[in-house]
């Protein structure tokens, strides 16, 4: 089974990971097509680096428009794709982009099958040409592996006929795992325990929901903790304000950190918080942080945005509070911060159940088994 696949996100190693680990399966060759270089969302231009160790081949293109997910080219992906000769060409981006208008192309040049991995868990309509572009392919591909059942859920609405597989983000466990941090704890200045938010500091990411539930037990006095934000955004100023008000406690906003150096602050905490907030044209798609800190053997609290909620349940790892309720997350906040035990027990539950459903190894069959359905 040659499987070429095409993702932006590949530029950057540790994303290559689950490819890796598929080409290790029984007659698979896998060629990984990545852009030469990328623009993050933080500003930083990454260069592709292949994973140190991968059993695939690779494809480094440039591309015009890096950093625009919906609206890069590949230069050369034709002839790419052609001299490997795929059985089965997998796009993981969303159905709707340039980048889906070239694998289509190429799918039909080469007579292959074409896959794609739609993680929309709204219906939304796009502007032409993106619509049209996002029929076509949705009418085109024989396979799709939606992250979440809400995302294969809109892909049912959007009349979606080839099969469909749930194949939900992968976490890394040699990175993400159990490694104290008491230096880094120290170098932040936590007092007592340390609370946690991992991601943007924005309204939709909930964050001064968060703020506000620790006000709300720091005022009720009984708790020793610190607030952490690792992470960067608009609201960044104000939680700094906010913090600033809080003379004699303590909140540190640490800023953009790189992908690599995540598990060391996740692992600073005694709990980490997603208290995400839906929008008109957003709601929490996965909540990838959480699986991150569960391998990390961190409890975790979640709003009931999105998918949250059933991650959540589904491992056992944390507690979920219905979005925008500060007093609700402070309830939470308060039990995982004084009930130890259950914190810890909560933890390795869904450290557990990360290992057995999330971890790298196990995404890669679940991927392998519906590609090779997908080619019959």
């Amino acid at each position: 089974m040659k499987v070429a696949v095409v993702s932006h996100a590949c530029a950057v190693d540790v994303n290559q990971r689950l490819y890796a680990e598929l080409a290790k399966r029984p007659h698979a060759e896998v060629l990984l097509v990545a852009p030469k270089a990328w623009r993050a969302s933080t500003g930083r231009l990454v260069h592709f680096k292949p994973l140190e160790g991968g059993q695939f081949l690779s494809q480094a293109l440039p591309v015009w428009g890096a950093g625009q997910i919906s609206l890069h080219l590949y230069r050369g992906l034709a002839a790419a794709l052609a001299e490997f000769a795929p059985d089965l060409l997998y796009l993981d981006e969303e159905p709707y982009g340039l980048p889906a208008w070239q694998a289509l192309r190429a799918s039909r040049r080469l007579r292959v099958p074409l896959a794609v991995c739609p993680n929309q868990n709204l219906v939304k309509s796009h502007p032409w040409p993106f619509s049209a572009v996002d029929r076509r392919v949705l009418d085109a591909a024989s396979l799709a592996t939606p992250i979440t059942e809400e995302c294969a859920q809109v892909l049912e609405l959007k009349h979606f006929t080839g099969r469909v597989a749930i194949v939900p983000y992968p976490v890394d466990t040699d990175l993400f795992r159990p490694d104290p941090q008491p230096e880094l704890r120290q170098e932040m200045r936590v007092e007592g325990r340390a609370v946690g938010f991992v991601g943007r500091l924005s309204e939709a990411k909930g964050v001064m929901d968060l703020m506000r539930a620790a006000e709300l037990l720091w005022d009720a006095g009984g708790l020793d903790f610190s607030l952490v934000f690792v992470g960067d955004g608009p609201l960044r100023e104000q939680l700094q304000a906010r913090g600033k008000a809080q003379a004699d406690r303590h909140v540190a906003l640490v800023g953009s950190v790189p992908h690599l150096s995540a598990p060391r602050y996740i692992n600073a905490l005694d709990v980490l918080v997603l208290p995400s907030r839906t929008t008109p044209r957003w709601k929490e798609q996965f909540g990838r942080v959480l699986i991150e800190a569960l391998a990390c053997g961190v409890p975790v609290i979640g709003s009931d945005s999105g998918h949250i909620p059933r991650l959540i349940e589904e491992t056992g790892g944390g507690l979920v509070f219905a979005e925008g309720d500060t007093e609700a997350l402070a309830e939470a906040l308060r039990h995982l911060l004084s009930d130890t035990e259950d914190a810890a027990r909560k933890a390795e539950q869904g450290r557990e159940v990360i290992l057995q459903q999330y971890a790298v190894p196990r995404v890669a069959e679940k991927l392998h088994e519906a590609l090779r359905a997908a080619l019959g």
